[in-house]
């Protein structure tokens, strides 16, 4: 049911969703200039390797027979690269590696608290806040939230990389061609499903309750897992729907995709959220929705045990 809710919350309030994709947006191009001195200093390496990436990008589809393949080779380039412009020039690789992995999630982190606020002030009474101005209202927060999980997620992505790439480098024909793609796919999918079930009700604990960043972490953990499993599940088929996507259409579509993907999963933590603390809320002018307590439940739950 709160999947269900927040396709219609979702629907809603599709200007929230196009002012994400602008900043996103915006963030990319500032991440791109903060870039340029790489590129500069290492176009000889990218003409060299990682042209050999974008002009394999065309096979980089389920529908390719060869698509395991053309995914190993990918990723052989990608590391081949990455050592090469180290040992060339160890501190901007450094410098590359802090902007793609610490500002650029920052700044994305930045942008879903942004939107979980707006949606926050939705859900609860109706009203409708500019992106800038919320913002700027929760510039405080934002930014300390933004930097704790950023932090949170440079584990996950240091364990995603490394185990992407180990299972990725296996030489294998055989293995290359019928089992690289499900296995790299299947450690996106629950490594970013753990990812995000474990972060879930952060955000909005935060918001809700006023609470600090590291209390907002517990209470939104203590919420949701109220309803673990759902969530669990939904989380997964978001993201099973999500790469599998982008492996049929094209690595290009993330462009569009990352956002989209990003707001819908903000108005499912809100939901979520909302039910497990069985808040009254707003999914649009005519649909009201006041889900059962939780607190009553798991109070009942208990008796049940006891009696």
């Amino acid at each position: 049911m709160a999947f269900v809710n927040s396709i219609k919350l979702f629907c809603s309030n599709l200007d929230k969703v196009l002012k994400l994709f602008l900043y996103y947006l915006f963030v990319i191009l500032v991440t791109v200039l903060l870039l340029l001195p790489v590129f500069f200093a290492f176009e000889e390496i990218i003409k060299t390797n990682v042209q050999a990436v974008f002009s394999s990008t065309e096979y980089l589809t389920v529908f390719h027979s060869a698509f395991g393949v053309y995914l190993h080779d990918v990723m052989l380039v990608i590391s081949n690269a990455v050592i090469e412009a180290f040992r060339a020039n160890a501190g901007l690789v450094v410098y590359a590696f802090l902007v793609l992995f610490l500002f650029l999630p920052f700044l994305f982190n930045v942008g879903k608290y942004v939107v979980c606020e707006m949606l926050y002030g939705y859900m609860a009474n109706k009203s409708k806040v500019s992106f800038f101005s919320a913002l700027v209202k929760t510039l405080n927060k934002s930014l300390l939230y933004a930097l704790a999980k950023t932090c949170y997620d440079i584990i996950f992505m240091a364990v995603l990389s490394v185990s992407v790439f180990a299972v990725g480098l296996v030489e294998s024909v055989n293995f290359q061609i019928y089992f690289l793609p499900l296995c790299e796919f299947l450690l996106l999918v629950f490594v970013f499903t753990f990812n995000k079930i474990t972060t879930t009700g952060w955000a909005p604990a935060i918001i809700v309750f006023g609470a600090s960043v590291a209390k907002g972490y517990i209470r939104g953990a203590r919420v949701i897992s109220r309803r673990f499993f759902k969530t669990f599940l939904v989380n997964i088929f978001l993201y099973i729907l999500f790469f599998l996507f982008t492996y049929i259409v094209g690595i290009y579509s993330m462009v569009v995709t990352i956002p989209l993907i990003t707001a819908l999963l903000c108005t499912f933590d809100m939901t979520t959220f909302f039910t497990c603390q069985g808040m009254r809320y707003y999914i649009n002018n005519k649909i009201i929705m006041t889900p059962k307590k939780l607190e009553e439940v798991d109070s009942f739950n208990k008796a049940k045990y006891i009696i």
